[in-house]
């Protein structure tokens, strides 16, 4: 008996190249979905970066503007003059600074000098840079009020190493003397003694 032809309707090469066929188109449409977001990523970027860019240079604009509104408001005159008194002000504070008030010396002698105790022939010269040496003469009623006039200069915050020689018994009975003494010019400046006068005043004011 003659073997009999097997036949199939199913065209089993068609399935494979369709389903081949689906498998790359796929692929191609999550290739252009992931482009066109990288894409519109891209321009919503620049667009960002374009309206910010916008916005930084109005912003410096108007403060541009508000600067030369604020700088109109000055007279130029105005500032130049007190730049000038700033300059002089200035000036001013750095002699004032050096500058040695002798007038507070003699204050100092006047209120440390005993009622039994007089002073004349005052001289003061300068030993060294800064340092000052006061000479004087005198007269006491006695060696008791000598030897107190010679405390009250050792307490003294504007007199360093009093010396009284020289010491001798005039025709009146009194005792005659010559005095020396150290004085700091920074003891004396005038800055120095007005600070030290604006802080009495304010704890008397309090």
């Amino acid at each position: 008996m003659p073997d009999r032809v097997k036949t199939s309707f199913i065209p089993k090469q068609s399935l494979k190249v369709e389903r081949h066929t689906a498998v790359s188109k796929g692929s191609i449409g999550i290739v252009n979905v992931i482009a066109s977001l990288i894409l519109l990523l891209a321009i919503v970027g620049a667009g960002g970066l374009f309206l910010f860019e916008k916005f930084t240079i109005q912003n410096i604009e108007r403060k541009r503007v508000s600067l030369d509104r604020a700088r109109a408001a000055f007279e130029p005159a105005t500032i130049k003059e007190l730049s000038r008194l700033n300059t002089r002000l200035v000036a001013a504070e750095s002699l004032l600074g050096i500058h040695v008030s002798q007038s507070q010396l003699f204050s100092e002698i006047e209120k440390i000098t005993l009622d039994s105790v007089r002073f004349e022939n005052f001289s003061i010269s300068e030993s060294a840079p800064g340092v000052l040496v006061v000479a004087m003469s005198g007269e006491a009623l006695s060696f008791n009020a000598l030897a107190l006039q010679s405390d009250a200069f050792g307490d003294s915050d504007f007199f360093s190493e009093p010396i009284f020689d020289n010491l001798n018994i005039n025709e009146s009975g009194n005792v005659v003397f010559s005095f020396t003494g150290i004085v700091t010019e920074n003891s004396i400046r005038y800055r120095t003694n007005a600070g030290v006068q604006s802080e009495v005043t304010n704890e008397v004011d309090l």
